[in-house]
């Protein structure tokens, strides 16, 4: 079934992204530039948090944050289709075609879906434990008693309970998102939404899609701690005014998304979307 091996996608991840840049280095010379309007965009937007608060002051950062996820998602459905199909096929997609209008409701659809998942998941382990918890009251009265004598030593295992509830929840979301990560790159060649198929190609290999795209982004990932690293020790000597060491975040970020995370997902689109291409054929 799998064709292509492991250390392919990772090395064709990153010659295709190499050749993606030499093809379009005007792409990688703006993103300073954008990395600099968002984030100046980001802090001037960000409301005030001082009373009277509401959540209404949060609609313009909502609203710049969902253009420019619209502005950035057409670089990356143009180095997809540039790594899957020829060029004039990558230069030729329209802005309005179809393909675009899929792939940002299926992104916007997805990042809605996580924080769902996160809390449905709470919501229904919490009650589980609730439960039991009042189980063992009902059957040993002297349980309750116990935590209220003690609060501060019932405190503990609480937070590690409430803990533990996250870090399930958020394992949750990241199996579903990685178990639908091929559907972004579906939609981005032409396809249309096809959820079963890209459950059925990715039963498996949730795991192994995971590592492909952490060893594909391992120059962006390292090149970030270094940044970050860097950042801490200028703002330990009182220099956090004069650091750019955001600005940099912001532009590496987007230049490993744009460079090789959307090669990687064309190289994880040849290894396991045999169905998926299978649909799209026909």
């Amino acid at each position: 079934m799998e064709s292509i091996t492991f250390g392919q996608c990772v090395k064709g991840a990153w010659r295709d992204g190499w050749r993606y840049l030499c093809h379009r280095p005007a792409f990688a010379v703006l993103l300073l530039p954008y990395a600099w309007l968002s984030s100046s965009a980001m802090n001037a937007l960000r409301p005030d948090r001082t009373p009277p608060f509401r959540l209404l002051t949060y609609v313009p950062l909502g609203v710049f944050t969902l253009l420019e996820g619209a502005l950035f998602s057409l670089l990356i459905i143009h180095a997809i289709r540039f790594v899957l199909l020829d060029n004039d096929s990558a230069n030729a997609q329209p802005i309005s075609g179809p393909s675009y209008w899929r792939y940002l409701g299926c992104t916007w659809g997805l990042a809605m879906l996580a924080p769902v998942l996160v809390c449905l998941v709470l919501a229904l382990v919490g009650l589980a434990l609730a439960l039991c918890v009042t189980l063992m009251i009902a059957l040993d009265p002297t349980t309750k008693a116990a935590i209220v004598q003690h609060p501060v030593e019932a405190r503990f295992p609480i937070m590690i309970v409430g803990a533990g509830l996250v870090l399930f929840a958020g394992g949750i979301s990241c199996f579903v998102l990685t178990r639908l990560s091929l559907l972004h790159t579906h939609v981005a060649i032409g396809g249309t939404l096809r959820i079963r198929e890209v459950w059925t190609d990715t039963r498996g290999h949730c795991w192994s899609i995971w590592l492909i795209q952490l060893c594909a982004g391992l120059p962006t990932l390292a090149a970030s701690v270094i940044v970050a690293a860097s950042g801490l020790a200028t703002r330990h000597q009182a220099l956090a005014s004069l650091n750019p060491h955001n600005l940099l975040g912001t532009a590496l970020a987007a230049f490993g998304a744009l460079y090789l995370g959307a090669p990687c997902s064309a190289w994880l689109y040849r290894r396991y979307g045999n169905t998926l291409m299978a649909s799209l054929a026909r």
